[in-house]
């Protein structure tokens, strides 16, 4: 009976203390609550983004090679003629034009054979001459029957020997002029001399020795190959227009020069996998000089006010590229996109954009569609409008 007592006693005795617990953090969390009901929720703050607005510019389509530059005429000078090489009129590295006179070989045994010859012809028409009234006497005597008819044929032989040797005598006289003529070397081209290959004084041999090599310098070709895949393509625009090329030099920065494609050769290299061609450069500047290496870019077509953005300012989702557009009210929105060839930092737009519309560059993860945002708009110096359009690839 006691027993039974003791067991209702500790049972109910415990029960207002879990009671008394249980209220208490009932009352803390009211209180909580009713604190934090009674502040305003803070409103987020707009995210940063920069952006720029995007251009429209005309932007080329290009290859982007390597070629060397070409002499378009080498001509190494030899002499024509015999004899001591008597004067030399220019000094190496000069440029020199056609016609311009460069050696003079000793030309008193030419003049001496030339005047040789002079005697020589007038010999022979002397001989001619003669045999000509001898022949005209014999032909008055056979009318006479004075003659035999085989006097007549030796006189007839005589003048056409003699007319022979006129003819002789006048071929010698023309060769000896030419080749008192061949004393004077010119040059045949316009171009740049080496260096000397025989120096005044020395005995030089018709068509044997070496002189001097000349190099056109003005105008120069390149020549570079491109990827056998690039065949159609440069056909294609080149079959159209004159397609120009551009040609730098690595170790001069800023310099460029520009010509124009003369010419695809008619294979393409089955072992290299490459087509070879060639341009024409005026090279005013003598800058391109022959066997200089040089970057070269082939300019294919224009692609006409093509809108332009930077290359950061396209993203690419589950439902292709995109980028976030700036409204009047500092909203952004998504656009999707159509992007077109890439150069240097910046992308054609070839749908989607119009130029003018603002484009966010930077913090577009922070951005959602429709969201305000708090833009800073690139330097002028930063801007796609101060960039400098080189080409498409």
């Amino acid at each position: 009976m006691s027993s039974k007592a003791e067991t209702v006693y500790v049972t109910v005795g415990m029960q207002p203390v879990a009671n008394r617990n249980g209220i208490r953090v009932l009352m803390i969390f009211l209180a909580f609550l009713a604190v934090s009901c009674g502040r305003r929720p803070e409103t987020p703050a707009a995210p940063r983004v920069e952006a720029v607005p995007a251009i429209s510019r005309d932007v080329p389509f290009y290859l982007d090679t390597f070629g060397n530059c070409v002499t378009v005429a080498s001509v190494t000078i030899q002499p024509q003629v015999t004899g001591i090489l008597a004067q030399t009129l220019f000094k190496e590295g000069d440029f020199v034009t056609p016609g311009e006179k460069l050696y003079e070989v000793d030309p008193e045994p030419y003049q001496a054979a030339l005047l040789q010859t002079r005697g020589d012809l007038e010999t022979a028409r002397a001989n001619l001459w003669n045999a000509q009234q001898s022949l005209q006497r014999q032909t008055q005597l056979y009318a006479k029957q004075t003659i035999d008819v085989q006097t007549l044929q030796n006189a007839q032989a005589a003048e056409r020997a003699a007319e022979g040797k006129v003819q002789s005598a006048e071929a010698a006289l023309k060769q000896a002029t030419i080749n008192l003529g061949y004393c004077s070397i010119t040059s045949p081209i316009s171009g740049k001399t080496g260096v000397y290959l025989v120096n005044t004084g020395n005995l030089v041999t018709a068509n044997t020795t070496k002189l001097i090599n000349i190099q056109t310098i003005q105008p120069i070709y390149i020549d570079f190959t491109v990827p056998e895949v690039e065949l159609g393509k440069i056909r294609e625009d080149f079959d159209r227009n004159t397609l120009e090329v551009i040609a730098t030099i690595p170790e001069r920065r800023g310099y460029e020069a520009r010509g124009k494609l003369q010419f695809l050769d008619n294979k393409v290299s089955a072992q290299a996998g490459t087509l070879w061609l060639r341009a024409q450069f005026e090279n005013k500047d003598n800058v391109l000089w022959p066997g200089l290496y040089v970057n070269v870019r082939l300019i294919l077509h224009t692609l006409a006010s093509a809108v332009l953005v930077p290359q950061s300012a396209v993203l690419v989702g589950q439902n292709g590229p995109f980028l976030f557009v700036i409204d009047s009210t500092g909203h952004a929105h998504i656009r999707p996109v159509k992007t077109g060839e890439l150069h240097d930092d910046l992308i054609v737009i070839v749908g989607g954009l119009k130029a003018g519309e603002l484009v966010v560059t930077s913090g577009q993860l922070m951005l959602s569609d429709g969201a305000l945002a708090k833009v800073r708009m690139r330097s002028p110096a930063e801007t796609v409008e101060n960039q400098t359009i080189k080409g498409a690839q």
